[in-house]
């Protein structure tokens, strides 16, 4: 029996279509591609050597204890925590080698002891047997859900603190896979671009190799965006009430994350702009009041434990006041007006590079490279979904989501102007592009989805989202290279 050479051919191209319709659908392309880098990420990424890493395992391990607000100490400025002194030495232990690593990538090369010991370790005032350790501002417990559960877990397992870390690295990156494929599932329009942001290296790193609360944030921040749009064009079914309460809760849930953020919920004004709309103006013009509750959600938390809360700017010799800079943006705002000109003319290149490489001890990138990656992102993020709306944003919806990205962008600069900024200076320091991660996706949203064939990804000779799968190879083959 002989097989012709069209029957040998086919089930390859059988395997490619196959491959070709998970870049077709971005819920799918969003799990297979965050799954894949995520979990390499978790095992490979050097332990604490995430970003802030350790203070943020020391914050999720007090929360598991039943302690969800941080404790004050006589003699600093910082809130902290009191945790077993093994614990302790084993975090700054394993820190400590990937401090010298980091050394070594400034060309300072040194083996010398590090004096990690017990007697170098604070202790707290109630309970000598254990170490005070302290972080900056990491607030609310919420977003440290998934790592606290997780430490509370393997804390009865009595598992080594390496060991917890890893599991809580799991956790956060099972968390934000979840939420961000809910917002982009739930989302009738700008599915790619919830999906891009959500891939984005620096959110990818956040999400599987360091327990922080800016995971969860993003994840939320997104959710929140999809639910607007969702509010916008409801399937049927979806009654205007079950819209409010949506809306409602997961904008004091944003509220709960990060202050700043919470902006974003005001997307849920949109379904009231505009000329068309699923529900009449008076069944939904409760949800212009959600904002307003995550607002005030957001508020009300972070001044009952304000004086807990302090960045880590002195860590570096930073000298900030933050009483006279409070002052100086309240009585002479165009002073900050001019700084935050300065500040994007000088830094925004910097910023938008640091997206997808995320920093020079994680990976070290040419400009070209950087911005031709940003570049695929940014075709990835306009795609068109086959289920989306015919109809565009109304002027009036683009306006808003155009205005909450710049009062989002201004709020950013603002907490850094406020907190970590010295005085005199003409330009705002300490802003970091992790942090404009939750609100990238609102520039796509406003710009649409062209209509041209290339952009369809369920039609496309060729999906777009293809092109993310050496992209994100590239960024953990780089990770692996840089950080050992």
């Amino acid at each position: 029996m002989t097989v012709s050479a069209d029957e040998t051919v086919a089930p390859s191209r059988s395997a490619s279509r196959r491959v070709l319709e998970v870049f077709r659908d971005p819920a799918r392309t969003f799990l297979v591609l965050a799954i894949a880098a995520g979990v390499y990420l978790v095992c490979v990424v050097p332990h604490f050597g995430g970003v802030d890493e350790p203070a943020h395992f020391y914050r999720a391990y007090q929360i598991s204890t039943g302690q969800f607000v941080p404790e004050k100490k006589r003699g600093t400025d910082f809130s902290g925590a009191c945790l077993p002194l093994d614990v302790i030495l084993q975090v700054q232990r394993a820190g400590g080698e990937y401090f010298l690593h980091n050394l070594s990538l400034q060309g300072i090369h040194s083996r010398r002891d590090l004096r990690i010991s017990a007697a170098t370790i604070p202790r707290c005032p109630d309970d000598p047997a254990k170490g005070f350790v302290t972080f900056s501002t990491f607030g609310s417990p919420l977003p440290y859900a998934p790592q606290a559960a997780a430490a509370f877990v393997t804390r009865q397992l009595d598992l080594s603190v390496e060991a917890m870390l890893v599991v809580e690295r799991f956790a956060v990156l099972a968390a934000y896979l979840a939420v961000v494929w809910l917002a982009i599932r739930r989302s009738p329009r700008s599915k790619w671009a919830l999906c891009a942001v959500g891939l984005l290296p620096v959110a990818v790193f956040q999400s599987a190799s360091s327990v922080s609360h800016d995971a969860l944030t993003t994840a939320v921040s997104l959710l929140v965006l999809s639910s607007a749009l969702r509010a916008l064009d409801p399937p049927d079914g979806v009654t205007a009430r079950s819209l409010v309460v949506e809306a409602f809760v997961l904008s004091a849930v944003l509220g709960l994350c990060k202050p700043v953020y919470v902006v974003i919920a005001f997307c849920y004004l949109l379904p009231l702009l505009g000329t068309r709309r699923r529900f009449e103006r008076r069944a939904l013009w409760p949800i212009a009041l959600a904002p307003v509750f995550g607002v005030i959600v957001s508020v009300a938390w972070n001044q009952a434990v304000g004086n807990l809360w302090k960045t880590d700017a002195g860590y570096f010799g930073i000298k900030v006041d933050s009483t006279y800079q409070k002052h100086r943006l309240l009585h002479a705002p165009w002073d900050f007006a001019a700084d935050t000109v300065r500040t994007l003319v000088n830094q925004s290149l910097g910023w938008l590079k640091t997206l997808v490489d995320v920093g020079p001890s994680v990976t070290h990138w040419p400009w070209a490279l950087a911005m031709s990656i940003l570049a695929i992102y940014a075709l990835v993020a306009i795609q068109r979904d086959r289920r989306e709306p015919d109809t565009t944003l109304h002027w009036q919806q683009r306006t808003l989501v155009v205005l909450v990205f710049v009062v989002g962008l201004v709020g950013v600069i603002a907490a850094n102007y406020v907190y970590w900024t010295t005085p005199g200076l003409d330009e705002v320091g300490g802003v970091q592009p992790r942090y404009l991660v939750p609100l990238m996706a609102l520039i796509p949203v406003a710009i649409g989805t062209p209509r041209w064939g290339w952009t369809r990804a369920a039609t496309a000779k060729f999906p777009l989202a293809v092109l993310l799968v050496p992209v994100l190879l590239v960024f953990i083959v780089s990770v692996t290279f840089r950080m050992y």
